[in-house]
């Protein structure tokens, strides 16, 4: 193909939209955020999402907290990996295990956040009130 071809096939390629992923998932590990909490978080889990423009559904499974949980969320960080704020509720099972779910209007912000894997879940338990268990929503 001569050189222009490719130019034209690059300058195509660039200028089309971008893959937006509509399912997500993750495990929930444990999340000490300090060493005077490390004994207190536990646990397992599961989570999924699914995005319909832009409405997100999220449920979820968990098991093994050292202590019943007391409150689960959507937090946005600046990428993957590094903890942000709670932006919505979601609904938890006040447990050692049990489910999470919640439906969340996004906003333009939270949705590129979103794609890039920058949201994730927390549940919060009695003896980790600020964290037990973390899952960013990666996209499938």
């Amino acid at each position: 193909m001569p050189q222009r071809h490719w130019i034209a096939a690059i300058l195509i390629a660039m200028s089309a939209p971008a893959f937006a992923a509509d399912q997500f998932f993750s495990t929930l590990d444990p999340a000490p955020m300090t060493m005077a909490t490390r004994f207190d978080v536990a646990g397992s889990g599961t989570i999924t999402g699914s995005l319909s423009g832009n409405m997100l559904t999220v449920d979820g499974r968990f098991e093994g907290l050292a202590s019943p949980a007391t409150r689960a969320h959507l937090r946005a960080g600046v990428m993957t990996g590094v903890p942000g704020d709670a932006f919505a509720d979601l609904t938890v099972i006040q447990g050692t295990s049990g489910t999470l779910s919640g439906k969340i209007k996004l906003d333009g912000k939270q949705l590129k956040a979103l794609q890039a894997g920058a949201i994730y879940v927390q549940i919060d338990s009695v003896k980790a009130p600020d964290g037990t268990l973390r899952g960013w929503l990666l996209a499938r």
